[in-house]
């Protein structure tokens, strides 16, 4: 009857840390991701702000070019 007792405690415990465990695991988990999408939402204003800077640079020179045929 103790042995069956010392078992149940044991397995408890066990069940507790493994509990805390995934708890880490996944706070763990859940800060890589965040890191992970705040660069990738950096990289991606990123490359917007060039494409953006690229396009008002060639609309800049397509009107300059009009104006001069105009001219």
């Amino acid at each position: 009857m103790r042995s069956i007792s010392v078992l149940l405690l044991a397995m408890l415990i066990v069940g507790c840390n493994t509990a805390q465990g995934v708890k880490k695991d996944v706070a763990i988990g859940a800060e890589k991701t965040g890191e992970a999408l705040q660069k990738g939402g950096e990289a991606v204003g990123s490359a917007l702000n060039k494409t953006g800077e690229v396009v008002g640079d060639t609309l800049k020179k397509g009107g300059e070019a009009v104006q001069k045929v105009v001219e």
